[in-house]
């Protein structure tokens, strides 16, 4: 798929679909104000993310997969800081690294 950017904010969602993580051309997904919990390990398959909105869903920590995406920033990770506190410290130091 050629998908680069998608939004889906405040849609209520629970479950991401598993097709999601075979758009390896997307940049931008935003996701924020929804009802999800977890973020699927899938999301190393998107290693061109730039931007990342989880803000106000239901997250306790976020996947160490999120590494494999090397072009997203810690700018681009649009979370509470606290959940950004729950990657671990080598990969907030890489998203961090601008």
């Amino acid at each position: 798929m050629h998908l680069q950017y998608l939004s889906v904010s405040c849609n209520k969602i629970e479950n991401l679909p598993d097709e999601l993580f075979f758009c390896k051309k997307l940049k931008t997904l935003k996701l924020g104000k929804n009802s999800l919990s977890k973020l699927s390990p899938k999301i190393s398959y998107l290693a061109l993310l730039t931007c990342l909105e989880l803000k106000g869903n239901h997250f306790e920590f976020l996947p160490q997969e999120l590494a494999c995406c090397r072009a997203l920033k810690h700018s681009g990770l649009i979370v509470e800081e606290a959940l950004f506190e729950t990657l671990p410290s080598d990969v907030r130091d890489q998203m961090k690294a601008e």
